[in-house]
């Protein structure tokens, strides 16, 4: 896994754009956000966030936004990138383990790639972390590889994985496998994707 010093370095040197960086939102994102599933002004939050461009696009429909990530080089590229797009987003410097977030506070979580790199021992606190940030009733959008490349970067998310950590707070429809397209890889990363729910305290 990446540590800290790892991420700043992959974003200073520009290789992000070599392996998971893209020009424009997800089709999934769009698609979520077309489908109404977000009241006007809503609070949203996302995790790992990189060079922001989710979070740029969330802020450009009327959302208040909080993206996170643990590499300042990353917040660097996304500051630049959301004055480009004329929108504002609350950038924050953390650990997704640890979220610089409020209790309760938001009503969307994005998640593109994020718990696929968690460990297998902290995603339980990851999905805590979730559910402790999200109002009752509140949305995480997950994507994440479902199956293993060669160098064995990522820890899958199959439908075992989403109800063994998530299934106890949240509420899941079905997890639909998907490609997870970047600029750099053609095709994309085979993956899956699940709309989670926050259930009623």
């Amino acid at each position: 896994m990446y540590q800290e010093r790892d991420w700043d370095e992959v974003y200073m040197t520009g290789d992000f754009r070599n392996r998971w960086d893209y020009a424009y939102p997800s089709s999934e994102l769009v698609t979520f956000v077309a489908a109404g599933n977000l009241s006007s002004g809503a609070a949203v939050l996302d995790v790992g966030c990189g060079a922001g461009r989710e979070a740029v696009f969330l802020a450009g429909q009327g959302f208040r936004v909080i993206g996170v990530d643990l590499s300042d080089e990353a917040l660097h590229i996304a500051r630049q990138r959301a004055e480009e797009a004329g929108v504002n987003v609350d950038w924050r410097q953390g650990n997704v383990l640890e979220l610089p977030v409020a209790d309760a506070s938001v009503d969307f979580v994005n998640d593109r790639g994020c718990f696929h790199l968690i460990p297998e021992e902290e995603r339980g606190r990851y999905a805590t972390e979730l559910a402790r940030v999200l109002k009752p009733g509140g949305h995480v959008l997950l994507r994440g590889c479902r199956e293993q490349p060669e160098d064995k970067t990522f820890v899958l998310v199959t439908p075992e994985a989403v109800d063994r950590y998530f299934g106890e707070i949240f509420d899941r429809g079905p997890v639909v496998p998907i490609q997870l397209i970047s600029d750099a890889l053609g095709e994309g990363l085979d993956a899956n994707l699940v709309v989670l729910r926050k259930k009623p305290l």
